[in-house]
């Protein structure tokens, strides 16, 4: 069944190599060498306008990921000193992630996004205030939304743009919403791996409890959080642990990222649906 998902998904995806032009100069600056840090072996180019929604905790499909590629993902930061470290971490083996930014901490740590994006890693958002959208009226999660698109471009600057992408604070969402993004052509992303990171436990623990869950699947999106601790400790040893039993990291990226801004509209009566 995941194959068959997963083919459906790839006939609307753009498969790009590392190489992938835009993408910022910086994605190689720390590589040691090709050898040593060859970084990630695939490039995913989505249109967000194709493939709406991914993820399989929550929607039919997911990325067209191979068996033994993942990709990470980060939510809640930025936050100082963890999201350093996990940079720091990913910059060591040139690995590039997927970040999804709340907005209220772009603007207390602008320089972290954009140190972030700069290194080659994609900005996706994930609200202002980290709110349960699932419990806001209609109007109020759209101005969640909203603003944290805002606060993460303006965090970013004029020559960058965050991409398309948004992921629900705890997942929940609503089907206005759904189709609030989708009229946007913002991408909705789930998971398919939750290593469950926030809950306490060892730098060990987030590694063992990571893997245990990837290899029931052998692909998919994992959720980690930067704003964690273990978190950002476990990093250099699950990146590790993940080539030891042969998994690649793939990146994600939006088709024609910085073509076009985001526009969301926070007046709720334009998006067709009454305010609940």
């Amino acid at each position: 069944m995941e194959s068959k998902m997963a083919t459906g998904a790839a006939a609307r995806l753009l498969l790009v190599g590392s190489a992938l032009s835009g993408l910022p100069l910086a994605l190689s600056v720390f590589c040691a060498s090709a050898q040593e840090c060859p970084g990630n072996p695939r490039v995913i180019s989505v249109d967000p306008t194709t493939l709406r929604q991914v993820g399989t905790a929550q929607y039919p499909e997911t990325l067209p990921l191979r068996d033994h590629e993942i990709v990470l993902s980060f939510d809640d930061g930025p936050s100082s000193p963890t999201t350093e470290k996990v940079l720091d971490a990913l910059a060591a083996e040139c690995v590039k992630a997927n970040f999804f930014v709340v907005g209220e901490h772009a603007k207390e740590r602008p320089d972290l996004v954009r140190r972030a994006y700069k290194e080659g890693h994609t900005i996706g958002t994930h609200s202002e205030t980290h709110a349960d959208l699932s419990r806001l009226t209609l109007a109020a999660a759209e101005r969640e939304i909203g603003d944290g698109i805002d606060a993460t471009n303006a965090a970013l600057g004029p020559q960058m743009t965050a991409a398309p992408f948004f992921r629900a604070p705890y997942l929940q969402i609503t089907s206005d919403l759904e189709q609030f993004l989708i009229q946007r052509d913002v991408m909705l992303w789930s998971i398919d791996v939750d290593p469950e990171d926030w809950r306490p436990q060892t730098p060990d623990q987030v590694v063992e409890r990571t893997m245990a869950r990837v290899e029931k699947r052998h692909s998919g999106i994992v959720l980690l959080h930067d704003v964690q601790p273990q978190t950002a400790a476990a990093i250099p040893m699950l990146l590790r642990e993940l080539k030891i039993r042969g998994y690649s990291i793939t990146h994600a990226v939006a088709a024609d990222a910085q073509a076009k801004p985001i526009a969301v509209n926070h007046d709720a009566s334009a998006a067709g649906a009454p305010v609940k």
